[in-house]
């Protein structure tokens, strides 16, 4: 998913010299439970993108988690620019 990061108002933050983390964790014991990979696909337009394989997502099971996006400066500072929640069920499609 390609995400845009902005200031209120709309206007893109560039992202040079930022890396961008993202977590899901388990919504009742918060313990993590996967990581997304990240990239930064165009660092003066502050757009980022998270993903998640299938051999990542494979291995969640079925319930109700958190998820956060942090975005840190250069000079280390970290701001956590979006979170949620998300619901992972069981499929009867196959492979």
């Amino acid at each position: 998913m390609q995400l845009t990061v902005t200031q209120s108002g709309g206007t893109p933050i560039n992202l040079s010299g930022y890396t961008i983390d993202a977590d899901i964790c388990g919504s009742i014991q918060n313990q993590q439970v996967a990581t997304f990979t990240t990239a930064i696909l165009n660092a003066a337009s502050g757009i980022a993108e998270i993903s998640l394989s299938p051999a990542t997502t494979s291995g969640i099971e079925a319930g109700r988690y958190l998820y956060d996006i942090s975005a840190t400066q250069p000079g280390g500072d970290r701001y956590y620019w979006l979170k949620g929640s998300l619901t992972v069920e069981q499929t009867c499609s196959r492979n």
